[in-house]
């Protein structure tokens, strides 16, 4: 038995690169699968891009707003003192699908 896929992911997972600089060279991947997965990448999802870039939280938001995600605050993607003592260049946060 196989089940079709949803109309749209729960979960998008959004990457912070560049997080060691300021906030406003930050960019953003926005990604339907754990990045590094299998799947990552490959738009098994009709209708949502398997890999988006963003080069501001502005941009992101918007994209997040068109596949009805509420966009957390901006603070949420911001490293957190001990990612950015291990040195971290990126950092990996989920955005859950929230009802409207």
């Amino acid at each position: 038995m196989r089940t079709e896929p949803l109309p749209h992911p729960t979960v998008v997972w959004v990457t912070v690169e560049k997080v060691q600089q300021r906030r406003t060279r930050w960019t953003y991947r926005l990604d339907q699968d754990t990045p590094r997965s299998p799947r990552s990448g490959t738009n098994l999802n009709q209708g949502f891009l398997s890999c988006k870039f963003c080069f501001c939280y502005l941009e992101l938001c918007a994209w997040l707003r068109l596949y009805r995600f509420t966009p957390p605050p901006q603070d949420y993607f911001a490293p957190t003192r001990q990612e950015l003592d291990a040195g971290a260049e990126s950092i990996l946060r989920p955005v859950m699908m929230r009802p409207r």
